[in-house]
Order: C-alpha cells, then sequence, then structure tokens
C-alpha cells in the first residue's frame, strides 16, 4: 500500500512537471513591424535598356543607425509624380529610442 502511495505521487509529480514545462511561454504576439522610408543619396546604373533586358542599379541609402534592416524598394506617389523608395525596418522602437538618446548625448558631450 505504501509503495502504491509513492508512485501514485511521483506519477501526479511528474505529470503537473509536464504540464508546466510544456506551456507555451511566447503567448504574447509581436509587434507588427512599421517600416521607415530610407534616405537615397546615390544610384548608379544605366539611364536606358532594351526590353525584356534585366538591369542592375546600384543604390546607396542612409538609415538611422546600423540595426537598420533592409525590407524591400516599394512603388510611391507624390502627387503625380511616381517613383521608388526604400523601405527599412528597426529591432524595435525601443531599441531605436535608446540609440538616438545615446546620439543626442554623445553630440552634447561634443560641444563642452
Amino acid at each position: 500500500m505504501k509503495s502504491f502511495k509513492l508512485k501514485s505521487i511521483l506519477v501526479v509529480l511528474f505529470l503537473s512537471i509536464s504540464f508546466v514545462s510544456c506551456s507555451n511561454d511566447d503567448d504574447h504576439a509581436e509587434a507588427p513591424v512599421k517600416p521607415k522610408t530610407a534616405f537615397v543619396t546615390e544610384i548608379k546604373g544605366a539611364g536606358t535598356g532594351k526590353v525584356n533586358e534585366e538591369l542592375s542599379y546600384d543604390v546607396t541609402y542612409t538609415v538611422d543607425n546600423a540595426c537598420a534592416e533592409f525590407i524591400k524598394i516599394s512603388e510611391t506617389t507624390i502627387g503625380t509624380v511616381k517613383g521608388f523608395q526604400v523601405e527599412v525596418k528597426y529591432p524595435s522602437e525601443v531599441v531605436l529610442s535608446k540609440y538616438q538618446n545615446l546620439k543626442k548625448q554623445f553630440i552634447n558631450l561634443n560641444r563642452l
């Protein structure tokens, strides 16, 4: 009887640990990525091309910090003019705001 009681307690303990360890720790949903537009500084490539011919361009753009990741080049319209823009994303708004605060502090220290 004592053996049965001990085995029952061990089984219950094992099952409770299994349920707790298998619970989903990532219940929070990630915030959707909010792309930002990067400033294009230079475009190098052919000015003209032939139909059905692939063209390559080197696009240089600036971002707020080194943590930025390229998302895509998208089509945009300003007034009646059509063009393209470079979209980038940052790991999180918290990282970006901390970086900008450090950058401001560094600039203030250089002015002293």
